[in-house]
Formats: structure tokens, C-alpha cells, sequence
């Protein structure tokens, strides 16, 4: 599988040359691979796939780094990153937790690249009352409290930044509303992975997938867990949603979910 990783913030890429399928998981903003690598190690492990982790432009070194950045920088990394996959795999699945699952949906409806998209705890709002203020607020206020390590699990962290940096999150409060305009052309499968308890994503992101996706999401209820679920209770669910992405499995109307002890009804 290659070396250990030196640095908790350094991408991850598990190459399988005669791998007919690639997975692209993508972070969400102030985070990094790090809330990927354990699922994404585990799926390499137990499938012939190839899997990717990148680490988005501005993330992993300090958040001063992340304010000179915005949405295109970060769309167009994991654009490269999934049209690399894609000339070399015949299939393609792309994940991603809060900002990143906005990514991964972007990359469906811009691109016909992206065959099965898992997204945890999705952000198409920022769900801030003064969001409408964003892009002027940056100009006078460089960052707000940390968003990361929202999770159930005790002793666990994302290792985020400690700082949120306002401008970041305006470029990605204005390209929200482009991706909202673009569902439509979404075809590829969606699984929804959705957290009982989320105190960064609102509910309100979800409900306007349900209604505007052109095909119902699949959804798994993660009942023990909270918005960096993919480090939490039920992660071994969300790795349950990227196998079945993985082998192309129908995906069922009904919400599937887990037990209490965070295994899904499947396992």
C-alpha cells in the first residue's frame, strides 16, 4: 500500500494498476485528508480499487494560507485530480464530507466524469445569518472561531484549523449559489449520508438535494454521530455506502439506518 504517512495533512494515493475503479474523496474546508484516510485505507484494503485523497489548495499548513484562497482554487484541484482517475479507471466514485461534498457534486454537474457520488453531511448553504455579509465582513474580520471537530466520538479530532478564515468561506458562500442553478445536471447516483446532530450544516442543505437532484438520494441516517462523521460512531456506515458505490450496487429509495453500535442493517 505504500509508506506511512509522515504528516497527518499529506494526500493520500493508493494506486492499483489493474484497478477498473477509482475513488476520490474530497475534505471539507479548514480540514484536510486526515478525516478520509482511515475509510479510504480500509476500502483499498478490502477492494481491487484505486483511491485518492487529496489535500485542497490552502488546506494542511495554517489558515492565513486558506484565506488567499477561494472555490476555483479547490474545484479545479480535485477537477484535475478526478480527470487523472478517470484516464485510467473505467469508473469513477467521488465522496466528500461538507464543502467537499459540495466539490463532488460540482464535479457531476460540470463534468460527465463522476460515476456514483457519497455525501456526507453536504453543504450547499453556508448556514451563518450574516452570510449575506461575508464578502465585506472579510475585508475588516480575517477569521471566526474554528468550525472543525464537530464529533460524537470522544478523544477524536480532524486536526482543522483553529481560525476560520471569513474570505474562504465567502468565495464558497458565492459559489454555492452557482452549484444550486447546476443540480439539475446531476445524473450520476447520490447517497446521502446524514448526521442526526450537525452543529456546522444545517438541515436545509439536504432538503434542497431531496427536491432538486433530478434522481431521489439514497439516504443513510448516521444516528450517533456528528458533522465530521467520517472520524465518527458510524463511519463504518459511510464505508459501507462507498463499497456499494464501488460495485455499483442499485441503490434503494428507502433510508437505511445503522444499528446503534454503528454498523449498518447490512452488516
Amino acid at each position: 500500500m505504500g509508506p506511512a504517512d509522515t504528516d497527518i495533512h499529506t494526500p493520500l494515493r493508493i494506486v492499483r494498476p489493474d484497478a477498473e475503479v477509482a475513488v476520490l474523496l474530497l475534505h471539507g474546508i479548514t480540514g484536510s485528508p486526515f478525516v478520509w484516510k482511515e475509510l479510504a485505507r480500509s476500502v483499498a484494503e478490502e477492494l481491487p480499487v484505486t483511491v485518492s485523497v487529496p489535500l485542497l489548495p490552502g488546506h494542511g499548513t495554517r489558515w492565513q494560507d486558506l484565506a488567499r484562497r477561494g472555490y476555483d482554487d479547490w474545484y479545479f484541484h480535485a477537477r484535475e485530480e478526478l480527470e487523472r482517475l478517470r484516464a485510467s479507471h473505467e469508473r469513477v466514485v467521488v465522496a466528500g464530507l461538507s464543502m467537499g461534498g459540495a466539490l463532488a457534486l460540482d464535479l457531476a454537474a460540470r463534468t460527465d466524469a463522476v460515476d456514483a457520488l457519497v455525501l456526507v453531511n453536504p453543504a450547499v448553504f453556508v448556514d451563518d445569518p450574516l452570510a449575506f455579509a461575508l464578502p465585506v465582513l472579510g475585508r475588516f474580520v480575517p477569521s471566526v472561531r474554528a468550525i472543525g471537530n464537530d464529533i460524537a466520538l470522544p478523544g477524536v479530532t480532524e486536526h482543522a484549523y483553529a481560525r476560520t478564515p471569513v474570505r474562504a468561506v465567502a468565495s464558497l458562500h458565492r459559489a454555492q449559489r452557482g452549484l444550486r442553478e447546476r443540480l439539475w445536471a446531476v445524473e450520476a447516483p447520490v447517497t446521502l449520508c446524514l448526521s442526526s446532530t450537525d452543529n456546522v450544516v444545517g438541515p436545509r442543505s439536504a432538503a434542497y438535494l431531496r427536491s432538486h437532484l433530478p434522481r431521489r438520494p439514497r439516504e443513510i441516517v448516521l444516528r450517533r454521530s456528528r458533522h465530521v462523521a467520517t472520524l465518527d460512531h458510524d463511519a463504518a456506515a459511510i464505508g459501507d455506502a462507498l463499497r456499494a458505490a464501488v460495485g455499483n450496487d442499485p441503490q434503494p429509495d428507502a433510508t437505511v439506518v445503522p444499528h446503534h453500535d454503528g454498523r449498518s442493517p447490512a452488516q
